[in-house]
């Protein structure tokens, strides 16, 4: 059987040299995913908030089914 030799440093040094780069492309694959998660969240109903604004709205006067509401 032989025995393993040492590991001299400059060997060592090749076997990360990738890593920079792969750790970089994951931490953008893991940034995409997550913000790919947010928008696909489902948001608040504005038809409320909108009704509001036709009625209360000084821009919607005279208009809609009730042109004298003001």
């Amino acid at each position: 059987m032989k025995k393993p030799q040492p590991l001299k440093p400059e060997d060592s040094l090749e076997m990360f040299a990738g890593c920079d780069a792969e750790r970089a492309i994951e931490n953008a694959l893991a940034q995409a995913e997550e913000l790919s998660a947010e928008l696909r969240r489902p948001l608040g109903d504005v038809s409320e908030k909108v009704g509001d604004l036709e009625r209360n709205s000084p821009l919607f006067f005279g208009t809609g089914d009730n042109p004298s509401l003001f």
